[in-house]
């Protein structure tokens, strides 16, 4: 029946929405959320780039690497880049929110972050940089020592060294006394010499020349502290900046023949350069935050210049926060090591939040970061900071107007020039390469599985690996802390049979601290994948409906000569005491995985039809999983199900096991737990009931992402055009407690649920007897039937004739009670009076009124819910398949 037309709009406009409206743009879906497994994304490679080609694609990138080697600098040794995100505004699972409360949401994080993944004042932090053999050891301590020195013989002579000693004396301080008279580099000079290392090809009055240049812009930073202030800020800015060139001149001049390894460009010293643009917005950002100062990492034999152009995050090394002004500073003391942020004046508090926000930002855009360091400085009071998946650990304050603070900051540059490139925070299993004709690519390693033991390998066994070569890039690890999970599309480097387009995902894994085996703590994705695939082998039915484990195992990194294992615990050693208590007895584990098929993401489903056999088919996998093999996936969402497509026949998949755990596993059921993706959380696990997580909370999860998709639209076409939708289920995805309090009340009854399907995507209003007419109302009649699914899928686990009563509804049912657990024994006198109301009941004995969302934890129940919410997708999965109603 043709509708009635209600405007006169052409087909896809949109009206103007209310003021109070929330929005969100829609273009690309990006996997991103928060307490979320970040799962693959689709098998085309230039997916993540907004739906360009692949030859558009090579001639950006082919813009960027020649932008970022202008030659006011040598070229960079970080590549332009590999990832291409999306706004995070045009993510699926952020829609119904406007870029302002997206970034209302950061900010909160990242206070949160502050308070709890945060510890302070940690001296013994600045040693992380310093370089591990030998020789580059002395290397570097000597070049500080001289750089040290040549700075206090430029202060002791200049007057304002006078100005800052009769303040100090004036304020009853004691005069900072200066560490050299002279700026003699005999010492240095001799130590290069006796490792064969020549000067650079420099005249001592040019050098001499650049040096007074640049000692004379930032001489007011290490003399008159800077007073409270945005001004005062800002014109701080080009103090730092020249503050860095200085040590890069003398870097450069001692250091710049220096070289180590095959790889100069991760083995040599570098150059630590600042950005000519501050207070900017760094291409790769995904929001509008403006960063104050970035370092970029240049060849040590590069120009000594600010660098041009725009900044960039993927090329970036370490981002810098400052503020004008911060409360005093503090002495660092081994009795003070360690101080809770609770200490912290507030300027240091924000410049810490600032940073965490860009720093999220690095690990986006950065596929090789394991950790990063960052600056922050509040006037004239610096910390540097390192950040690992499980928290982030700063220095105590170096006071740049002291030679104690000068030199230690000085020393940390210089190590940051001179060590090796895993300590700066880089993965060199991950590299950038150029090809002959000068086309850029990267390769990353892959650990392969020991032979009969699915790679569970222990720490003392050979250690090998396969080369991929990576030909997309689908996912970004844009979250501070956790797992940073990215993935990438990859063919082996040289053949190996008939292996060919692989997945690699690439996390760290929450394990106990001291287990080396991947099957230890929650490090478990390996074995379970293993066990998984062995359950196909015996049931090829499945074969396609779970991932396949052709590679992988714990990354392993040679420092210094040795296999370590790359983990939070290595990157900090005895350091690791001082993260956050909920972090100390474990540590994230790097673990890298190859996978066959690569699958598509659901976006580029083409029909409600077509949704369903994909959801039926990884639901079935699902339960195979559960039955054969005693693993529970935990993490049902968009980013979690994709499919394969060949011809016209399609096949869905359940994939990311990162969050599964085993079902009989005694830590299942002790609670409480909360993992998953916000919108699609199980109400038990969005307030972390003390009950076991059992296959019901995954339906929960199936039903609430076919909502999803229905009120969103499923196809790329019909989500472009409900971008501006008002609807409640914006609530599931603000806050923890509104999602629980809407969830419990949408299923509670089914003229509830209704309500919510009135949400559902129509397409816009077409003319009357416009050809799409017909093509719209089967659009309108194909998720009026997802709707029917939905409602029959509601009905199988909140009001399920098959199961106890007190396992049906949403809400306590104080007429449905537990009996009271016996506490001893009562005479026969006062259970009389109570029974004649003569006395009240005793509190401790009442009955306590029923939750209906517990008892659908029971086994039973679960199993029947599971099997009943399975059967109604396949019956209907099978009705499509046979009537080819794709």
């Amino acid at each position: 029946m043709a509708r009635k037309a209600k405007s006169t709009k052409p087909a896809g406009a949109t009206s103007k929405a209310p003021k109070k409206r929330l929005h969100a743009e829609l273009e690309n879906d990006d996997p991103n959320q928060q307490q979320t497994i970040l799962p693959p994304e689709p098998c085309t490679p230039t997916k993540q780039t907004g739906g360009r080609s692949g030859a558009e694609v090579e001639y950006s990138a082919k813009k960027t690497r020649k932008r970022t080697s202008a030659p006011t600098t040598a070229p960079a040794l970080r590549s332009p880049g590999l990832l291409s995100r999306s706004s995070h505004a045009n993510t699926l699972s952020s829609r119904g929110l406007p870029p302002k409360a997206q970034k209302v949401i950061r900010e909160n994080e990242a206070d949160h972050q502050v308070e709890n993944m945060l510890c302070a004042n940690i001296p013994e932090i600045l040693q992380q940089a310093r370089p591990h053999d030998e020789p580059r050891s002395e290397l570097a301590i000597a070049t500080s020592e001289y750089i040290c020195a040549d700075l206090e013989w430029r202060i002791s002579k200049d007057p304002n060294q006078r100005v800052l000693r009769l303040r100090k004396r004036a304020k009853g301080k004691q005069p900072d006394t200066a560490t050299s008279t002279t700026n003699d580099d005999s010492k240095l000079a001799a130590l290069l010499s006796s490792m064969g290392i020549a000067a650079a090809n420099e005249s001592s009055a040019e050098l001499e020349g650049k040096l007074a240049a640049e000692f004379s812009e930032f001489q007011p930073w290490v003399f008159l502290p800077a007073s409270s202030g945005k001004q005062n800020e800002r014109q701080s800015y080009p103090w730092i900046q020249h503050f860095h060139l200085y040590i890069a001149h003398l870097v450069r001049h001692y250091l710049g023949s220096v070289q180590y390894g095959e790889n100069p460009a991760t083995a040599s010293p570098r150059l630590l350069l600042p950005y000519k643009r501050t207070d900017t917005k760094y291409k790769g950002s995904d929001d509008d935050t403006r960063a104050d100062i970035g370092l970029v990492s240049r060849s040590v034999g590069a120009n000594v210049a600010m660098v041009d152009g725009s900044a960039y995050y993927n090329e970036a090394f370490a981002v810098t926060e400052v503020k004008a002004s911060s409360g005093p500073p503090r002495a660092a003391s081994t009795a003070d090591s360690g101080i809770d942020t609770s200490q912290l004046d507030g300027d240091t508090k924000q410049a810490f939040k600032q940073l965490f926000l860009y720093s999220r930002q690095v690990f986006a855009e950065q596929p090789d970061r394991r950790f990063m360091w960052g600056i922050t400085i509040c006037d004239n009071h610096i910390r540097a900071c390192v950040l690992t998946s499980s928290g982030a650990l700063a220095s105590h304050e170096m006071d740049i107007t002291t030679a104690k603070g000068r030199c230690d900051y000085i020393r940390l540059l210089v190590n940051w020039c001179l060590c090796d490139w895993h300590q700066l925070g880089f993965d060199p299993s991950v590299r950038y390469c150029e090809s002959e004709r000068g086309n850029g690519y990267w390769e990353i390693d892959v650990p392969q599985m020991a032979t009969g033991d699915a790679g569970m390998e222990s720490a003392g066994s050979r250690y090998e690996t396969q080369t991929y070569t990576i030909t997309g890039a689908c996912m970004a690890a844009d979250h501070l802390f956790g797992r940073h999970t990215r993935c990438f599309v990859a063919t082996p480097k040289q053949s190996t049979g008939n292996q060919g387009e692989v997945l690699i995902k690439d996390s760290w894994s929450y394990l106990g601290r001291h287990q080396v085996q991947e099957r230890s703590g929650e490090l478990g994705e390996i074995a379970f994948l293993t066990k998984i695939n062995q359950m196909v082998d015996e049931h090829p039915e499945f074969a396609g409906t779970v991932p396949r484990l052709e590679d992988g195992g714990i990354v392993r990194l040679n420092i210094n000569g040795h296999l370590e294992i790359d983990s939070v615990e290595t990157v900090l050693g005895d350091l690791c005491r001082h993260l956050p208590k909920h972090s100390s007895d474990y540590a994230y584990t790097h673990v890298r995985l190859a996978m066959t098929p690569v699958g598509t993401r659901l976006r580029e489903l083409r029909s409600v039809a077509e949704l369903v056999v994909v959801i039926s088919d990884a639901l079935q996998a699902h339960k195979a999983v559960l039955d054969h093999c005693q693993i529970l996936h935990r993490d049902i969402s968009e980013n979690n199900i994709m499919f394969t497509r060949s011809g016209n026949n399609i096949h869905g998949m359940l994939i990311d096991f990162d969050n599964a755990v085993d079902a009989n596993a005694a830590r299942n059921r002790s609670g409480p737990v909360c993992t998953g993706t916000l919108p699609f959380m199980s109400v038990n696990n969005l307030r972390k009931a003390k009950v076991p997580r059992t296959a019901v909370d995954d339906m929960e999860s199936i039903l609430y992402l076919l909502i999803w998709l229905g009120v969103w639209g499923i196809t790329t076409e019909h989500r472009k055009q409900t971008h501006d939708k008002e609807t409640q289920l914006i609530e599931w995805n603000m806050d923890v407690g509104m999602a629980i309090r809407n969830k419990r009340l949408t299923m509670s009854s089914e003229s509830n649920l209704k309500d919510l399907l009135n949400d559902f995507y129509t397409p816009p209003v077409s003319e009357l007897g416009s050809t799409s007419q017909a093509e719209d109302d089967g659009i309108i009649a194909a998720y009026d039937d997802l709707k029917d699914i939905i409602e029959e899928i509601r009905e199988a686990i909140f009001d399920n004739p098959n199961v106890p009563g007190n396992a049906r509804g949403t809400e306590k049912n104080a007429d449905k009670t537990k009996a009271p657990a016996e506490t001893g024994h009562r005479d026969n006198a006062s259970a009389i009076k109570q029974a004649l109301g003569s006395i009240r009941p005793d509190k401790k004995n009442k009955p306590e009124p029923v939750d209906a969302f517990e008892e659908r934890a029971d086994p039973e129940v679960a199993r029947t819910i599971h099997g009943d919410v399975v059967g109604i997708l396949k019956a209907c999965a099978d009705r499509i398949r046979s009537t080819a109603a794709f």
